[in-house]
């Protein structure tokens, strides 16, 4: 076998070296690469050599880089440097290069090595000491417990310096707190080579306690113990809370009762409920369960039609930990029945759901009240209806007559003319019964529609556009029979989340009472508006009266108060629109901005 000459030999591990080799000369170029320079960074050997060094390097690195060629200009022959390279793909990688340069042809040597893992690597590791140096107290020992480094959070927290600790054992913080088994066995522990871990109580240099978590970490050199780590967190504001949460658990007791507030804990695993004594007392279940029953008992103790409710809401705060909040009503071992506010949560332990807990609050006074405000708030709006449809009863009749007295005109003309008119004039005459018969049927379902009651307050997405149609037939008889003018500006598809029903009788008692207030003037009209703001729509409702005076306005809104005679309202119409709104989380306001009388509804975007 023939010998390879040594220049066949520099060739072979030029273009088979796992190296990124290269030559470059004194312009900033590359002259020669070999195939690992060009599949480390992506690039051709065409595209190496073509385009000057300086481009592939991160912009960061460009003047170190140029600093250290200017050195070999000036006569250094070799160089050791880092930087970091453009890929192919626009990432940069880290390289390490090496490199001589040749005195005869000035032609600069260079071997470089991809570094950047080691980088990430070392960065990490910086990272972590930085952390552990500004945010844990750290301290190092030799094998006999005595100090032998600290950082800053240690000398900070005991009131030491670095120099009174350096050279003592942590004897120096020692609290007393702790029995001397305590640290033998700490040690015992530590000297085998184990780590170990718990919470000390430790004494500045002041007398002051402080308490740190700590973690002691035993050092090999060889497989034998060379040195100890401690690394502590300072839990001294934690403790002291624990300590003023149970000073605090005594008064908590004590107040409960008189806000008639209980607490409760359940334990997933075991379905055990654990009970404060006022929630004992709210369920009264202290003869018949004690201080611990289960959730199925815990359960038992509402009225069947709220059982699901809360085993649903249970169940949930269990599996996905959502928390609840319910008004219900339990239903106690003694037969009373009674309105009860529980809420619940989910508490974690390693990122796992081990119990719910919440309190339970008695609201049946509260609660009975609030049942029979809103029975007679509606009553209230339901008696403010009638007197509406009473008020429109008249203007809707004669509003029907016309279209009946059509209707009866041409069947009659038909009766007369059935045996000579043409098939044309008989369709004709049809279409002009029909269409009043259509009349008819709208005013008639409108005024259906807007006298039906909803007990459940049910809410549904309505267009606004078709509630104030509505409203507008019911009332266009009333208009035109005062001869007042109605113009409307609407937008269309605005969709508003409410319940339909009363949102049309809040436009019926607005039109109504522009209708009354502009009756005597000698310019007679009303205009409804809608405006979108990036938050609401605004209904405006505008009359040809000149305002309303501004000692009126605070009391506009109230019940019972009107500016008409006895006998022409009963004052309940503005005040039934502003309950109605204020159950919609609408308002309305009275915009004296305007010359006229103006009323600006504001229907939140919640749809």
């Amino acid at each position: 076998m023939p010998i390879d000459t040594p220049k066949h030999i520099y060739e072979k591990l030029f273009s088979q070296s796992l190296d990124m080799m290269c030559v470059a000369n004194t312009a900033g170029y590359f002259q020669l690469v070999n195939p690992s320079f060009s599949e480390k960074l992506g690039y051709s050997e065409v595209e190496l050599l073509s385009t000057a060094m300086i481009d592939f390097i991160h912009p960061n690195d460009i003047d170190k880089t140029l600093q250290v060629f200017a050195l070999l200009s000036n006569g250094q022959h070799s160089l050791c440097f880092e930087n970091s390279y453009r890929h192919k793909n626009n990432g940069y990688l880290t390289l390490a290069w090496t490199g001589h340069v040749d005195a005869d042809s000035g032609l600069i040597y260079l071997i470089a090595r991809d570094i950047t893992q080691q980088v990430k690597v070392s960065n990490k590791l910086q990272h972590l000491q930085q952390a552990l140096e500004q945010e844990t107290i750290y301290a190092e020992t030799d094998v006999n417990g005595v100090i032998t480094k600290v950082n800053d959070k240690f000398c900070q927290i005991s009131g030491y310096s670095a120099a009174e600790l350096l050279g003592h054992t942590h004897q120096l913080v020692n609290s007393g707190y702790h029995s001397s088994l305590f640290f033998r066995e700490l040690w015992q522990t530590i000297s085998s080579g184990k780590i170990w871990s718990g919470a000390i109580k430790n004494r500045k240099k002041n007398g002051d306690y402080y308490f740190v978590q700590s973690i002691l970490i035993p050092i090999f050199d060889n497989n034998e113990i060379s040195s100890y780590v401690a690394i502590r967190q300072d839990i001294t504001d934690k403790v002291n809370s624990d300590y003023n949460c149970l000073k605090a658990l005594k008064i908590l007791n004590e107040t409960s009762a008189a806000a008639k507030i209980g607490g409760w804990e359940l334990e997933i695993s075991t379905g055990v409920l654990s009970w404060t004594d006022e929630t004992l007392r709210i369920l009264e279940v202290d003869e018949l369960y004690g201080a611990t029953p289960l959730l199925t008992q815990g359960l038992e103790l509402f009225i069947d039609k709220d059982i699901p409710i809360i085993e649903n809401a249970v169940h949930r705060a269990i599996t996905y930990g959502e928390p609840y909040a319910l008004e219900l009503q339990a239903s106690t071992p003694k037969g009373n029945i009674k309105w009860i506010y529980t809420n619940g949560k989910a508490n974690y332990i390693d990122g796992k759901i081990v119990t719910l807990s919440g309190t339970i609050q008695d609201i049946h006074e509260r609660k009975i009240t609030e049942i029979n405000y809103n029975k007679e708030k509606q009553k209230n709006i339901v008696n403010a209806k009638f007197a509406a449809l009473g008020e429109l009863s008249a203007s809707i009749a004669h509003e029907i007559n016309n279209p009946l007295g059509v209707i009866s005109g041409y069947a009659e003309l038909l009766q007369l003319t059935s045996t000579s008119a043409s098939a044309a004039d008989i369709c004709n005459k049809s279409d002009i019964i029909l269409k009043s018969c259509d009349r008819i049927s709208h005013i008639v379902k409108s005024l259906k529609k807007y006298s039906r009651t909803d007990e459940e307050r049910q809410y549904r997405v309505c267009s606004l556009q078709d509630l104030i149609q509505e409203a507008v037939v019911l009332t266009k008889p009333k208009l035109k029979q005062r001869m007042i003018r109605l113009q409307c500006h609407l937008i269309e598809d605005v969709q508003i989340l409410c319940n339909e029903i009363e949102i049309e009788q809040v436009m019926v008692n607005l039109i109504n009472n522009a209708i009354d207030a502009v009756l005597l003037l000698p310019d007679k009209w009303v205009d409804i508006s809608m405006i979108e703001t990036p938050t609401d729509y605004n209904v405006v409702v505008t009359d040809a009266g000149l305002g309303i005076p501004l000692d009126k306005q605070h009391v506009i809104f109230e019940p019972f108060f009107t500016s008409k005679k006895a006998s022409e309202g009963t004052g309940l119409g503005l005040s039934i629109v502003k309950g109605i709104l204020d159950s919609h989380d609408a308002t309305i306001s009275i915009d004296n901005n305007s010359i006229n009388t103006r009323f600006t509804i504001s229907f939140p975007k919640s749809v």
